[in-house]
């Protein structure tokens, strides 16, 4: 199998539940000399991104949700050993879920692509609210603000962290994610960035810390 296909089943085999299969894989991706950051954000994490999507969507319910996590956390932590100097700390990301948001799937999946990607992320929770954003990012020293809302009636908390960032640190970097929030929202809002997964969300902080 080429490298390509050989990540695309790892994440067939994530979304499948298939541990065994998943942890094989891993290892023979390894041993083949495959980049441990690609078996990571071109197999394992698009894997999980998408059990996180059937579970919002109703055809994966809490168990199967479960066993994925536990799947990729175990895949994670075989390749992990192998990142070695590969991935260089470049900055760090203040990441929560809005006020009224109970949802974490989406969010956690987003923290460990930015740890395994060499980011600190100052993970806030869920339910987080408004002003600690600010307050969090500013303690902190952050580079980046990353704001989570998975319901629509939550968008009105997001604009509000978007705003209160906005008053308190006017040069903060922030990205918005989740399932209503769309790339319109990014000017309508005043944010820097929108991220529609966990790699798009890796790669627009990329972005926004090399401008």
């Amino acid at each position: 199998m080429s490298d390509s296909t050989v990540l695309s089943v790892i994440g067939e085999s994530v979304i499948a539940l298939e541990e065994p299969k998943v942890l094989e894989l891993t290892r023979q991706a390894l041993d083949s000399g495959i980049a441990p950051i690609a078996v990571i954000n071109e197999g394992l994490t698009p894997g999980m991104t998408e059990v996180g999507k059937l579970f919002e969507e109703g055809e994966y319910f809490l168990p199967e949700l479960l066993v994925a996590a536990e799947v990729f956390k175990a895949a994670v932590e075989i390749v992990k050993p192998h990142l070695g100097d590969a991935v260089e700390t470049k900055g760090k990301v203040v990441l929560g879920t809005v006020e009224g948001d109970i949802h974490d799937i989406g969010k956690n999946i987003v923290a460990l692509a930015f740890e395994t990607n060499g980011y600190e992320v100052v993970d806030l929770g869920i339910d987080v609210p408004v002003a600690r954003f600010a307050d969090e990012y500013i303690a902190s020293g952050a580079d980046v603000v990353g704001a989570s809302a998975m319901i629509t009636s939550t968008l009105p908390a997001l604009r509000r962290v978007v705003s209160d960032v906005r008053a308190k640190a006017p040069h903060a970097k922030v990205l918005i994610g989740g399932a209503p929030v769309t790339p319109a929202l990014v000017a309508e809002y005043g944010s820097d960035a929108y991220a529609g997964d966990a790699i798009e969300a890796v790669r627009a902080v990329d972005a926004l810390l090399s401008a």
